[in-house]
């Protein structure tokens, strides 16, 4: 490989926060325990994550990769391994109706100010979203697996970086709605008329229940396109430059 060529990476910077983020989360999801069989959530969903947000991080430390070879290929089996755990039980919450999402699967949500839609913000169901993040995690993960096993070491790499980064998807979507959560404690504290007559708030609990439902989905929403964001900018940052080849 030509060594201007900018090789795919995970910034460890960034990988180490979201890993503990996640793991977190899955240790308060208070109303998934609440919904979800025992055995599902926390067996097969929040443990996998625990190992997954330590193996993770490791997969994309070079001295690993460079100097114990073999440890990096067996943590790389255990990554793979608890992805497709977590992805396989994320689908079972799916199909039994086990998420936080609005009735009509297809319904669109938008932001609203005064009953005025702010443009372009609009957003699909929490369920809606999952029914798409779901295939794509699992065809990079596919990938990753594919090209190791042919041993195309820099096609691994690549996937290795886009699967790593659609899991760090649920982490950001977990910073979005502690965001979302410090906006709605904020509002919660203006004084009535400012919230019922300026903002026009609801009040009663059916609407507060909607608002609750359609932030839920946009904290997921978001997260899928700050993801894309940043697998894009991986992805260019890594290209060969012109006239170069591996």
């Amino acid at each position: 490989m030509n060594p201007q060529t900018a090789r795919p990476r995970l910034s460890l910077r960034l990988a180490i926060p979201l890993s503990l983020t996640w793991e977190f989360s899955q240790t308060t999801g208070k109303q998934r325990l609440q919904t979800a069989p025992l055995w599902l959530y926390q067996g097969l969903h929040a443990a996998p994550a625990f190992i997954w947000c330590i193996s993770i991080p490791l997969q994309h430390l070079d001295s690993l990769r460079k100097e114990h070879m073999n440890l990096h290929r067996v943590n790389g089996y255990i990554a793979l391994s608890v992805s497709l755990i977590q992805s396989l039980s994320g689908m079972v919450f799916l199909l039994r109706d086990l998420t936080y999402t609005h009735e009509n699967v297809f319904h669109i949500h938008a932001l609203t100010v005064r009953g005025v839609w702010i443009p372009p913000f609009i957003w699909p169901t929490f369920t809606g979203g999952l029914w798409i993040y779901a295939p794509v995690f699992l065809f990079t993960l596919f990938r990753t697996v594919q090209m190791a096993r042919a041993r195309k070491i820099e096609q691994h790499r690549k996937w290795a970086v886009l699967h790593s980064i659609c899991g760090y998807t649920i982490a950001i979507n977990r910073v979005n709605l502690s965001a979302i959560v410090v906006i709605g404690n904020i509002l919660s504290l203006l004084p009535d008329y400012v919230q019922r007559q300026w903002l026009k708030l609801p009040t009663n609990l059916p609407g507060i229940v909607e608002v609750e439902i359609s932030a839920f989905a946009a904290a997921a929403a978001y997260a899928y396109v700050f993801a894309g964001i940043w697998a894009v900018s991986e992805m260019k940052r890594s290209k060969t430059k012109p006239g170069k080849q591996d």
